[in-house]
């Protein structure tokens, strides 16, 4: 079906043809460079060889190792009931007593100055 011919002053619609036609054409070149493109990739993909016999090695994040330092014995120099150090863990200490504690508690301790020395 042929389309009718835009009148000599119809400069939109000649206009709004020139560039249908240039679209039309840029258009045709990208499919030609897609399919360049895909039929790139597809060789690339047929040449590489996946490996399912040896399993893939993990990725190990190394990691400092931190060294916790052991229990300790302590005593405080004042009376001390129901201290909350971490969620959950209730403390009785009273003045002259040794304790062994764990050192993060023996560190909490240490920083409010409620330790003997």
């Amino acid at each position: 079906m042929a389309t009718a011919r835009k009148p000599a002053g119809d400069l939109t619609g000649r206009a709004a043809e020139k560039l249908a036609a240039e679209r039309d054409s840029e258009a045709k070149e990208r499919a030609k460079t897609m399919a360049t493109a895909t039929i790139v990739a597809e060789s690339e993909r047929s040449n590489t060889v996946v490996d399912l016999v040896a399993p893939p090695e993990p990725e190990v994040e190394e990691q400092p190792v931190v060294v916790e330092e052991s229990d300790r014995v302590i005593r405080v120099n004042a009376e001390l009931t129901d201290v909350v150090i971490g969620q959950g863990n209730y403390y009785n200490f009273e003045v002259g007593v040794q304790y062994r504690v764990p050192a993060h508690v023996a560190a909490h301790l240490e920083e409010k100055g409620v330790l003997w020395h």
